[in-house]
C-alpha cells in the first residue's frame, strides 16, 4: 500500500525548504559582501597588508557565485558597492566595485563551468580590462578626468620627483629620462593599450594563483596550470603577432599612423607573451640537463633583456607556438 500525502502538505514542505535555502543564501551573501568591503578598505588604507588584500578582492563575489549562483553574486557585489560608499566617495566605490566585482563574478562563473586554468585566466583578464575601462569612463563622465589629464598629472609628479632627486644627488640618469616630456608622453600614449592588456593578464594570473589556494581550503579544488617549463600559448597569439607586425609595416609604408599605432600596441602586448613562451622553452631544455633553477633564471633574464637576443627570442616564440617544437600540444607526433 502506497502512503500518500495531501498536496497542501507537499507544497508547505517544499516552500519551507525553499525559504531555508533563500535565507541561507541571503545570510552568506551578506557576510561575504561585508568581507569584500573589509578587504577593499584594507587594500586602500593599510600600506603593507593592503598589497596582499589586493589579490583577495575578487574572492567574496566568486564564492557567492560558486555557492549560490550568479544572481546572488551580483546582489552581493551591489551591497559591497553601497557599503564602500559609506567610507569613500561614491565614484571611487563604484570604480572599485566594478573592477573587482566583475572579476570575481567572472571567475566564479568560469569555475562553475569547469573551464581550464588557462581559459579562466584569459576570461577573467578580459573582465578585469572591462572593469578598468569602466572605471576610466566613470571618471570622465562624473569628474571630467580623461586619460590624457591623468597622464599629465602623473608626469608632473614624476618631473617634480626628478627635480628633487637632482637637487639631492646632482645630475643623474633619472632626470635625463624626462628632459623631453612631450616625446616621453607621446611614447607613453602609444603603449598604454598594450600596458592595459599585459597588466590585466598579469593581474588575472596572480588572482588565479591566490584564489586557487584559498578555494582549495574551502572545498573547491581547481586544477593548476602546468609547470612553467611546459607552457605553450594558443596559436592565435603567434598569428596575431605576425599580423600586427605586418600592420606596422603597412602603416609605415603607406603613411597611415592609425594602423601603425594599432599594430605597435598589439605587437608590444603580444611580444611579452612571445618572450614568455621562449622563457618556458629555455626552462624546459635547461631542466632536461639538470641545471639549477637559479642558473636557468639568470639565462632567461639575460636573453629577455638583451637587445639583440630578445629579437631572436620573439622569433623563436612564434616558431615554438606554431610548430610545437617541444611536442607539448601534439605529443602524438612522437609515435611516428
Amino acid at each position: 500500500m502506497i502512503k500518500t500525502f495531501p498536496a497542501w502538505r507537499l507544497n508547505v514542505n517544499g516552500g519551507h525548504r525553499l525559504a531555508q535555502t533563500n535565507t541561507r543564501a541571503l545570510v552568506e551573501s551578506a557576510l561575504l559582501a561585508v568581507l569584500g568591503t573589509i578587504l577593499v578598505l584594507i587594500g586602500e588604507y593599510v600600506p603593507v597588508i593592503g598589497f596582499v588584500a589586493l589579490f583577495l578582492w575578487p574572492l567574496p563575489s566568486a564564492l557567492v557565485v560558486l555557492r549560490h549562483g550568479m544572481r546572488w553574486g551580483i546582489l552581493a557585489s551591489i551591497v559591497t558597492a553601497l557599503s564602500l560608499s559609506l567610507f569613500m566617495s561614491w565614484l571611487t566605490a563604484f570604480g572599485l566595485s566594478v573592477l573587482f566585482g566583475l572579476t570575481g563574478l567572472t571567475f566564479g562563473y568560469a569555475v562553475t563551468r569547469e573551464y581550464s586554468a588557462a581559459k579562466i585566466i584569459f576570461i577573467t583578464s578580459g573582465a578585469f580590462l572591462v572593469g578598468v575601462l569602466t572605471s576610466l569612463l566613470s571618471l570622465y563622465l562624473v569628474a571630467g578626468y580623461t586619460p590624457m589629464k591623468i597622464i599629465d598629472e602623473w608626469l608632473k609628479v614624476i618631473q617634480t620627483s626628478a627635480g628633487l632627486s637632482e637637487k639631492m644627488f646632482g645630475p643623474n640618469q633619472f632626470r635625463a629620462m624626462f628632459e623631453d616630456m612631450d616625446e616621453f608622453k607621446a611614447q607613453l600614449i602609444r603603449v598604454i593599450p598594450a600596458g592595459f592588456l599585459i597588466s590585466s593578464l598579469f593581474q588575472s594570473y596572480l588572482n588565479f594563483e591566490v584564489l586557487r589556494r584559498v578555494l582549495s581550503r574551502l572545498g573547491h579544488v581547481l586544477e593548476p596550470l602546468p609547470p612553467f617549463s611546459r607552457w605553450i600559448l594558443p596559436e592565435y597569439v603567434a598569428h596575431g603577432a605576425i599580423l600586427s607586425y605586418l600592420s606596422i609595416v603597412f602603416g609605415v609604408y603607406y603613411d597611415i599612423p592609425r594602423v601603425e599605432q594599432i599594430g605597435q600596441n598589439l605587437f608590444a602586448a603580444l611580444s611579452v607573451l612571445l618572450l614568455l613562451e621562449t622563457a618556458s622553452a629555455i626552462s624546459y631544455y635547461l631542466a632536461r640537463f639538470g641545471l639549477p633553477r637559479l642558473f636557468s633564471l639568470l639565462i632567461i633574464l639575460y636573453v629577455v633583456f638583451s637587445p639583440v637576443l630578445s629579437m631572436f627570442a620573439l622569433l623563436f616564440g612564434i616558431i615554438d607556438i606554431l610548430f610545437d617544437i617541444r611536442r607539448l600540444r601534439y605529443a602524438w607526433l612522437d609515435a611516428f
